[in-house]
């Protein structure tokens, strides 16, 4: 047996232990912020997700008689158990509630209208009358006895009973907090399981927390992509059983791919920190137009007669991953990952291909197709007018849709549990949003700012007072003779025989400026992070202000759609620039390799550009449409170069027709994926192949081609 025989063999081996060495398949995400491009507020974002406070867990239990309690106190103790997880305490931290007692008169707003008609004598009245008259005790506000400062408005649906949160008139409620440490999908995945396997399936409880997106949407995605590869894997397999019908090359031929495709993830973990499984799916998919450059050789007896090197082929290759080397300069995470992962697999698949392989040896067999007829009526010339005119027709309907929906998974069930946990707590359709400032003084002036622009937002840090606004307010009270006014209340306080120091707590002004400090506000029971030269802390605001909130510079809006939509519109002049480049390189490529018969390999780039365009009639393009359009004229234009070719005859017509069946197998598949991103690539693909084989048909062919095929 030769030596070359096991070369194969000997590579796949070496880098499955080195992707096991690398932890390669560690890297893989099938998180979207992945695709997002480096920068301080993707760092932002990732520190944004470790407040505890945003990552809670909701649990509700329909009813609120004595078996309801019973069974929300069973299923609190048994998550009290999963580790990472503490129960929300009702009370209020007293640290907070005695800042807020001391600071109280600042921290409030004045009531102005109370203040301009304020009748101390009346009011007092009104308060003895009450305190006498009253069947129960009377709460009176000593720090605010006349009531001149305005109080909050509290909306919430939630009570107490029993000694346990409810929502009124309808369930009893628990809510849990998460450990700052827990972060990663590992973690998430554990509190899901757990809560899912504690919690039967009763239609009178629910649970729900943000958290579960990411564990749910991940799960969505890994499934479909494992059904999408088992798919393309067994349509490629059963393909070439049927076309190679030679067990060496087809497991040869399989151990290149999946050697290209190891080698790719191998480099492609070490470029980047994290690969979005997308680049997988597609890696997988862009593989087997490697099997074009076996094809060409096999069927042209290069394995078998040993002849020289394959021009066509190599300049087939060459377009196609330069194509990808242009576009990879597109300042996008998932463009780059997924150009680069190409560049790696088909560069090392054509090697093998053309140098490995004829050292191997194959003998060639019969295949199945061995004669067919082609129609070659249509002149190029005529085929390039007719592909203009499509072209121009549909650019006029041409939009581009820049929504995440295009890559986001649709995950209804989730979203009607979120919505009515909304509907019952009472809560506005809210997102959460950064804000951040130099210190912890202007973190919370900012915070305010923003309080007093949107009071229905939930701000924690709102609740402090910045010391501008703490000597602002202590200059408003003097003006307005707070003092006067505390003198006044005392007098007609002992007139009305309340007792001697009743009133003592009312309306103190007198304090030091507060002075904060990050172990400060975490005594608060508050949460503030340390992030470069910035404090950040979080607020939630309804979702139809976030566009106002745009003119703060001190907010971020960290939502992962926002910022991809963001990340969209800023490289989208890219991806019409480099993609322009890419057609002129193609083109001059195809002056290169076709000189006479330009017109040919010219109309495999015009006319699957045509009908791919032609779907604006029916489609907004989003990214991956596009990125997928300038792939496809990159694949294209090599059966353009092997129909110009010199050495055309049917040797040749069955190594493009083999090809194109394998690269519609491959990326065909991506059709029946579920979700939007695969689906869009492979609609993109589909149509382009489809457009090939058309033209594989119906144009008219050089003069040196052969007819009796």
């Amino acid at each position: 047996m030769k030596l070359t025989n096991y070369i194969n063999s000997s590579i796949l081996i070496v880098l499955i232990l080195c992707v096991i060495c690398f932890n390669s398949f560690k890297s893989i995400s099938t998180q979207l912020h992945t695709i997002l491009p480096n920068s301080e507020k993707k760092e932002l974002l990732e520190e944004f997700n470790k407040f505890k406070s945003l990552k809670k867990v909701f649990l509700l239990v329909e009813g609120l008689d004595k078996e309801s309690l019973k069974k929300i106190r069973n299923i609190e103790k048994e998550i009290l158990k999963i580790e990472g997880l503490t129960r929300k305490k009702t009370k209020v931290n007293k640290e907070l509630k005695k800042y807020t007692n001391e600071y109280k008169i600042f921290i409030k707003s004045f009531n102005k209208e109370n203040l301009k008609s304020l009748n101390i004598e009346t009011k007092l009245q009104e308060i003895k009358s009450t305190i006498i008259n009253s069947d129960f005790s009377y709460f009176i506000d000593k720090q605010d006895p006349l009531e001149i400062l305005k109080k909050n408005i509290n909306n919430q649906t939630i009570d107490l009973k029993n000694n346990h949160l409810i929502i009124k008139n309808y369930a009893y409620l628990s809510i849990f907090n998460m450990d700052s440490s827990i972060n990663s999908i590992e973690q998430y995945e554990n509190i899901y399981d757990s809560i899912q396997s504690i919690i039967v399936s009763n239609k009178e409880i629910k649970v729900f927390s943000p958290i579960f997106y990411f564990v749910e949407n991940s799960r969505i995605i890994k499934n479909d992509v494992n059904k999408i590869i088992l798919l393309s894997t067994i349509v490629l397999l059963f393909l070439y059983l049927i076309i190679l019908r030679d067990l060496k090359l087809l497991v040869n031929t399989l151990i290149t791919l999946a050697s290209s495709i190891l080698l790719a993830l191998l480099l492609s973990s070490l470029l980047f920190k994290e690969l979005s499984i997308f680049v997988l799916v597609f890696g997988i998919s862009i593989s087997t137009v490697a099997i074009d450059y076996m094809f060409h050789h096999y069927v042209h007896k290069y394995y078998e007669e040993k002849k020289s090197f394959n021009k066509d082929v190599f300049l087939g290759m060459i377009t196609t991953v330069g194509a990808f080397f242009i576009i990879s300069f597109i300042s996008f995470d998932l463009i780059k990952q997924i150009c680069y992962f190409a560049i790696i697999s088909l560069v090392f698949s054509y090697v093998q291909f053309a140098f490995l392989y004829p050292k191997i040896g194959f003998i060639q067999k019969e295949h199945l197709l061995t004669e067919y007829k082609v129609l070659s009526k249509i002149n190029p010339s005529i085929m390039i007018i007719i592909a203009l005119a499509i072209s121009i027709i549909s650019i006029t309907q041409f939009k581009f849709d820049s929504n995440l929906k295009n890559l986001d998974i649709n995950n209804t069930k989730l979203m009607q549990i979120e919505q009515s946990f909304n509907e019952k707590l009472n809560l506005q359709q809210n997102i959460p949003i950064l804000i951040k400032a130099t210190s912890i003084d202007d973190l919370i002036k900012n915070a305010r700012l923003l309080k007093k622009q949107y009071p229905n937002a939930h701000i924690p840090l709102a609740v402090l007072i910045d010391e501008k606004e703490f000597l602002n307010k202590k200059e408003f009270v003097e003006n307005i003779n707070i003092d006067s006014i505390k003198s006044e209340l005392n007098q007609k306080a002992q007139s009305l025989k309340f007792k001697n120091d009743f009133f003592n707590q009312a309306y103190i002004y007198d304090i030091p400026t507060p002075k904060y400090t990050k172990e400060k506000i975490e005594s608060f029971g508050l949460e503030i992070v340390k992030f470069k030269n910035y404090f950040i802390s979080y607020a939630n605001v309804e979702k139809n202000k976030i566009d106002e909130l745009s003119s703060y510079s001190f907010v971020e809006n960290l939502s992962i759609k926002t910022m991809f939509e963001e990340n969209l519109i800023s490289i989208y002049k890219d991806l019409i620039l480099f993609g322009f480049c890419t057609i002129i390189f193609i083109i001059i490529m195809i002056f290169l390799s076709s000189k006479r018969n330009y017109l040919i390999p010219l109309c495999y780039i015009i006319f699957p550009l045509s009908i791919i365009l032609s779907l604006s009639f029916f489609i907004s393009f989003n990214i991956l449409h596009l990125f997928m359009l300038f792939i496809i004229l990159a694949i294209s234009i090599d059966f353009g170069i092997y129909m110009s070719s010199k050495e055309l005859n049917k040797e040749s017509y069955k190594a493009i027709l083999y090809s194109l069946l394998s690269t519609f197998a491959g990326f065909g598949v991506l059709i029946f994926s579920k979700i939007n991103a695969l689906y869009s690539l492979g609609i993109i693909a589909t149509v382009g192949i489809v457009s090939i084989i058309l033209l594989l048909i119906i144009l008219k062919r050089p003069v040196n081609d052969d007819k009796s095929i």
